[in-house]
């Protein structure tokens, strides 16, 4: 049996043909609209549901999770940094208070055996 694709079932009813008076007209039966079935869930499609519901949820819980813990993480590199910066600093200071005394520069540089300038010395243009 060979059927045309593009055929489709009728869902109004069509008035009949022919002369006839318009009371002595009957109305061709026309098919019934397609009623869809009642969709149902079966357990299998509730389980597959629920399973994908606890994935997603258990990814958004593992990426909030890591996230948080990068973070800590960081901050403790940052804090241990700076303390670390903050003992450079005190030895910095440190040394720039040795270098700069004056008793300290003037017996590095007797040891490397210079000798104190006189007193300024003033020359006008000629």
């Amino acid at each position: 049996m060979a059927a045309f694709s593009g055929a489709r079932l009728r869902t109004v009813t069509l008035p009949a043909s022919g002369t006839a008076s318009s009371n002595e007209r009957r109305a061709r039966g026309g098919a019934q609209p397609l009623r869809r079935p009642a969709v149902h869930l079966r357990p299998t499609g509730l389980l597959v549901a629920a399973i994908l519901a606890a994935t997603m949820l258990g990814l958004v819980y593992l990426t909030q999770t890591l996230g948080s813990n990068a973070t800590s993480s960081e901050i403790t590199d940052l804090t241990s940094r700076r303390e670390d910066l903050g003992r450079q600093l005190r030895n910095l200071a440190v040394a720039v208070e040795t270098n700069a005394d004056a008793e300290e520069v003037g017996r590095r540089a007797r040891k490397l055996g210079l000798v104190e300038l006189g007193d300024v010395v003033v020359l006008s243009a000629p």
